[in-house]
């Protein structure tokens, strides 16, 4: 396999590699860490947040819905009533999760609650939120909440099959750490 073929399936392109580990050593060093402090008795619902809203947060609404937790997902660019993307609905269907029916929502059309926990699939994304969103809301990094700690959860949209089923992989594990945390709190 050529190194090109090996980064692609492992982390989607070569800015994926090199974000991965940019954004891991900026956790190393203490950034982020802020985003794992949640005070799970005041949240009430999930709202997976990327860019598109056709890929990783539409999966991860997907997977949280599945285990009963309240979700929605939105996006920070992306135009409303959009489907899933065609290789993510396949990825989902080989992991058990139905994204058929996802349709896109931009995040200017969510009403956000006080008791939302608003996560991001990147730095970036967190960081737009906290200064653009009117209300201080409380919000975290999805890749903070699984094995290895990944702040940043490439996009796979164009990627090959084999990095669109690890990412979504990754994203399941993520989810249902957040679920844990979830059910702990309600003691469940």
């Amino acid at each position: 396999m050529n190194k090109n073929r090996w980064l692609a399936n492992h982390y989607g392109s070569r800015r994926g590699f090199v974000f991965t580990f940019w954004y891991r050593f900026l956790y190393l060093l203490g950034n982020y860490h802020a985003y794992r402090q949640v005070e799970w008795r005041s949240i009430e619902r999930l709202v997976f947040i990327c860019k598109g809203n056709i890929c990783r947060s539409a999966y991860a609404e997907a997977v949280a819905r599945s285990l009963g937790i309240n979700a929605i997902s939105c996006g920070l660019d992306t135009i409303e009533d959009a489907p899933a993307n065609e290789a993510a609905i396949s990825a989902g269907k080989q992991l058990g999760v139905n994204l058929e029916s996802h349709s896109t929502s931009p995040i200017m059309y969510q009403v956000l609650k006080k008791t939302d926990l608003l996560i991001a699939m990147e730095p970036w994304q967190v960081e737009f939120l906290e200064k653009n969103l009117s209300r201080k809301h409380s919000c975290t990094l999805l890749g903070l909440w699984s094995q290895p700690v990944l702040p940043h959860i490439q996009d796979p949209y164009g990627s090959s099959p084999e990095y669109f089923e690890k990412c979504f992989i990754y994203i399941q594990n993520s989810v249902n750490e957040l679920a844990r945390k979830i059910n702990e709190k309600s003691g469940n």
